[in-house]
C-alpha cells in the first residue's frame, strides 16, 4: 500500500515524504515542492514577460485558505484578473502589485472554492515539455483557477476599480 498526501489547496496526490506543511498556503510540502520545481524552471527562463509572476499567482490562489494573509489571496485574484482579462504579462501585474503595495487598504478574506473544482494543477504543468508547450499549459492552469473564483470576479473588478483608477 503506497503512502499518498492529498494536497487540502488543489486535491494533488503524492507520494508522501514527511515533507512539512507550507504555513504560507493551503498546500502539502509536496504540492509545494513541485511549485518550487515550476519556479525554478521559470526563473530559468529570464523571460522579459516574466512568466513566474502568472505562476505564483496561479498557485497562491489555488492554494489559498489555512490562515493565508487575505491580501496574498487578493493580490493574486489581481494578478490573474489583470493576466487574463486585460492581457497583461507577468511585468506588468508585478507593476499592478507594487501600485496595490502602496495603498492603505483592509483586505477582506476571501472564501476560496473546494479543492475539486478545480482541473489542474502545478503538477500538469511540470508534465508538459519545457519550453512553449509547458508554457502554455502555465495559461490553461491560470484560467482554470480563475474560473473556479467566479463566485469572487465582481468583487476583483471593483477593487480594481476602487484602487487602481
Amino acid at each position: 500500500m503506497e503512502n499518498i498526501i492529498e494536497c487540502p489547496g488543489c486535491g494533488l496526490k503524492l507520494h508522501h515524504h514527511q515533507i512539512p506543511l507550507n504555513k504560507n498556503y493551503n498546500a502539502s510540502g509536496e504540492c509545494y515542492q513541485k511549485f518550487s520545481e515550476l519556479s525554478s524552471y521559470t526563473i530559468g527562463k529570464q523571460d522579459i514577460d516574466f512568466i513566474l509572476q502568472h505562476a505564483i499567482d496561479t498557485y497562491s490562489a489555488q492554494h489559498s485558505g489555512n490562515g493565508m494573509k487575505p491580501i496574498t489571496t487578493a493580490f493574486s485574484l489581481i494578478g490573474l484578473y489583470y493576466a487574463l482579462e486585460k492581457g497583461f504579462n507577468g511585468r506588468q501585474v508585478q507593476r499592478v502589485h507594487t501600485l496595490l503595495s502602496r495603498k492603505k487598504f483592509n483586505w477582506k478574506q476571501l472564501q476560496p472554492p473546494d479543492h475539486s473544482a478545480y482541473y489542474l494543477t502545478v503538477m500538469d504543468v511540470l508534465n508538459e515539455q519545457p519550453g512553449e508547450s509547458r508554457d502554455e499549459m502555465i495559461q490553461k492552469w491560470m484560467l482554470d483557477v480563475w474560473k473556479c473564483w467566479k463566485h469572487q470576479h465582481s468583487w476583483v473588478r471593483e477593487i480594481c476599480d476602487i484602487l487602481l483608477k
